[in-house]
C-alpha cells in the first residue's frame, strides 16, 4: 500500500461525520484531511512542500442516506500532479 492509498484508506462517512468545521485531521505523515469552517466542504491536503496543496474535494455520495457510506473524491488537478506521491510506499 502507498503513502496516499493509506491516507484515503482513513477517510470514512463516520470520519465526516464526526469532523468539526474548521478541523484537521492528520492522515499520516504527508496528507491531512480538512474540513472547511463555513461550509460543508472537505479536502485532502498534501503536505510535500513541491505540492503544498489541497489536491482532492472529498463528498459523500449521499448526504441524505445515512446508509449509503460511499465516499466520493474529485481530483483537483489530474493525475500527474500527485503521480510522484502515488509511488511512494510507507
Amino acid at each position: 500500500m502507498n503513502i496516499f492509498e493509506e491516507a484515503l484508506n482513513k477517510v470514512s462517512r463516520k470520519t465526516l461525520d464526526e469532523m468539526a468545521k474548521g478541523e484537521t485531521i492528520v492522515l499520516n505523515k504527508r496528507y491531512e484531511l480538512y474540513s472547511y469552517f463555513d461550509q460543508d466542504y472537505f479536502v485532502i491536503r498534501d503536505n510535500d512542500e513541491s505540492v503544498n496543496d489541497e489536491i482532492f474535494s472529498v463528498q459523500y455520495a449521499d448526504y441524505e442516506d445515512k446508509n449509503n457510506e460511499e465516499i466520493i473524491y474529485t481530483d483537483f488537478y489530474g493525475y500527474d500532479e500527485i503521480e510522484d506521491a502515488l509511488n511512494k510506499t510507507i
